[in-house]
């Protein structure tokens, strides 16, 4: 049709193209055609009267348009050629939709295949997972950390954490069992990576209340091996999967206040509590307000702790120890007493009861609580260095040495107990290892002013002064209220015989501490060494009411040099 088409569109153009040249070269055509005037006058009609120059052009386009159109339209007429070609393509994409259809096909077999695979793998899994936390469970138990006979049942997701810091019962694991655990859990964890990896997103709430109790229980593993940044991220994935759970937020309080993270635990804290008042929340954010030092908020969180559970011995013990700080020694002991009628060999509250009893002036009953906890718990270096204060204050400084000797071995060296060892070795008069420990206490707090005055003391009492000075302005630099420091630089004045500098530290002593005995005494000794016995007398006579045993000191004092002058005679 196409063909047929342009062979005419050709023999019209050569009829037109012939027509033309006739009237070119046969003149005798001419005669048929119409007078020239006629057609200039035709011609004239069309430029002039219709004026052609205007809608010439118009018509000139929409004869072009009209052209194109039924071009267009003859164009588009199909063909026996196009209905050829259309066919052909038929036939193709139908072979090809034919070839789609059977890669489909097997597509979905092997989509079947694979999952029937999965599934295989799954049960695999679920099997060796069975097996890995029965054998978790068998080492837990082994290692005190689940009762026996306790089934797992009971205990969906392992219990609330229970932190070092607050439970004795948590045990330390030996190596060999740690390695066991840490086997074991390396193959829970690929298994829980394998499961977030080929599980939908869109699990069941039994499936994710399954993962986030393993993931709970993995948690808690991981804190009893001391793997706290582990044991932090399955907490994490916890919390993702169960946000609003109370139990979760408050273990990984505990592994975060672990790992010195104060911050996170609280704000951790706060939002268990504002789900529900646990009685562990409160406590543990009773715990760590007391180690900020905020002690009047952690009475109230410890408070609301036994408010919450009457029956928790772990609450009154912290609370006593808080009142203990506070001086409130009475409520103290209230608080250990309670804690122990609930959990009577609770080592801690039996030191800190006997701590509350020894400020209340019962040094015995003290020392027995002392040496319960002692046995209680034999690597408690607070149980021993408060018996060993106690056993100082009682004179026993032999068998306090032996505690203090404890401490340090249990690596608890602190200045504190350096310091407590020098006084007594000061009273068994062991000037040269008071020294020592002075010395040591010093380089560990150097800004300890009673260990500087006690090593002051240590070397007055070994005759040398001029050090003993040394050390009590070092201890008045740091305390210029020590009105006892102020005397024996005095005292350590007036020994090398310069009296005034002895009378103007002695007059300090005295505007601090007016009933000084010390200071009355050795100003008098100034006193009479300058020549005014009338002050000397009155400041002897004031140190002997004041304290008697200065007086028996003086006579002892006064027959020394008796002697001294009669030998020199």
């Amino acid at each position: 049709m196409r063909g047929r088409r342009l062979t005419w569109l050709i023999v019209l153009a050569a009829i037109l193209i012939g027509a033309g040249l006739l009237l070119v070269s046969v003149p005798w055509l001419r005669s048929l055609l119409p007078h020239p005037r006629l057609v200039e006058a035709w011609l004239n009609y069309l430029v002039v009267d219709l004026d052609i120059g205007r809608w010439g052009p118009v018509a000139t386009l929409l004869l072009v348009g009209l052209i194109e159109l039924v071009w267009a339209v003859s164009l588009g007429r199909r063909s026996g050629a196009f209905e050829r070609q259309w066919k052909r393509l038929e036939r193709v994409h139908a072979r090809e939709l034919e070839v789609s259809n059977q890669k489909l096909a097997l597509f979905e077999e092997q989509k079947r295949l694979l999952r029937a695979e999965l599934e295989l793998h799954q049960d695999l899994i679920r099997e060796e997972r069975a097996r890995l936390w029965s054998e978790f469970e068998d080492l837990q138990r082994n290692s005190g950390l689940l009762p026996q006979g306790e089934e797992v049942h009971q205990r969906p997701g392992g219990t609330l954490l229970h932190s070092r810091l607050v439970s004795s019962e948590v045990p330390q694991l030996t190596p060999d069992v740690s390695g066991q655990w840490r086997q074991v859990i390396s193959q829970l964890e690929r298994i829980e990576v394998v499961d977030s990896v080929t599980k939908s997103d869109l699990q069941s709430p039994l499936e994710s209340q399954q993962r986030t109790d393993e993931l709970l229980r993995l948690g808690a593993a991981c804190y009893y091996l001391g793997q706290y940044e582990r044991a932090i991220s399955h907490y994490n994935k916890a919390v993702d999967l169960a946000p609003n759970d109370p139990q979760l937020l408050i273990n990984r309080a505990v592994v975060n206040h672990a790992l010195g993270r104060t911050q996170p635990a609280i704000r951790d804290l706060d939002q268990a509590l504002s789900l529900n008042g646990n009685p562990w929340a409160f406590l543990y954010r009773g715990l760590i307000r007391h180690q900020q030092g905020d002690l009047k908020r952690a009475l109230e969180d410890l408070s609301r702790t036994i408010r919450l559970d009457a029956e928790s011995a772990e609450a009154y013990y912290r609370r006593g120890l808080v009142h203990a700080e506070l001086g409130e020694y009475d409520l103290a002991f209230e608080d250990q007493n309670r804690a122990l009628a609930l959990e009577p060999e609770h080592a801690g509250g039996l030191t800190a009861r006997g701590v509350a009893r020894a400020a209340l002036g019962e040094a015995s009953l003290a020392l027995e609580d002392l040496n319960q906890g002692c046995v209680l718990a034999p690597d408690s270096h607070q149980a021993f260095f408060h018996r060993g204060c106690v056993r100082q204050w009682l004179g026993m400084y032999q068998e306090a040495l032996a505690d203090f000797g404890r401490v340090i071995e249990l690596g608890s060296a602190s200045g504190q107990v350096y310091l407590a060892r020098a006084d007594t070795y000061t009273a068994l008069g062991n000037h040269w290892q008071a020294i020592s420990d002075y010395s040591r206490a010093i380089e560990l707090q150097p800004k300890n002013a009673t260990a500087h005055h006690g090593r002051g003391m240590a070397r007055a009492a070994m005759n040398d002064y001029q050090q003993a000075i040394q050390d009590f302005n070092r201890a008045v630099e740091l305390d210029g209220g020590l009105a006892e420091c102020v005397a024996n630089r005095g005292a350590a004045h007036e020994q090398l015989g310069e009296h005034l500098q002895a009378i103007e530290d002695l007059d300090r002593a005295l505007e601090l501490a007016p009933d000084l005995a010390l200071a009355y005494y050795h100003r008098g000794l100034a006193y009479g060494s300058v020549g005014d016995y009338d002050k000397a007398s009155r400041d002897l006579n004031r140190a002997a009411e004041l304290d008697p045993t200065f007086e028996l000191k003086h006579e002892v004092e006064a027959n020394k040099q008796s002697v001294e002058g009669d030998g020199l005679e």
